[in-house]
């Protein structure tokens, strides 16, 4: 039920967002999705960075060595 609501509400704000655009002058719109295109060449660039971000940590972690350590209290 919750999934549903959520998604009825996602689709009013995106066709709040298109009423917006159709109501913009040309020049606004071209900076508007000039900054879109940018703003997901960016996201998308993040999202590969921390997709690959994990791989390189394994690596890494496979490098180290575990060492015995005793520890005297008195």
């Amino acid at each position: 039920m919750y999934k549903e609501i959520i998604k009825k509400f996602i689709k009013i704000e995106k066709l709040k967002y298109e009423i917006i655009k159709d109501i913009l002058p040309e020049k606004v719109l071209s900076g508007l999705n000039k900054f879109e295109n940018e703003a997901a060449i960016v996201l998308r660039d993040i999202v590969l960075d921390i997709i690959n971000e994990p791989s390189q940590k394994g690596e890494e972690e496979t490098k180290k060595e575990v060492k015995k350590v005793k520890v005297d209290f008195l």
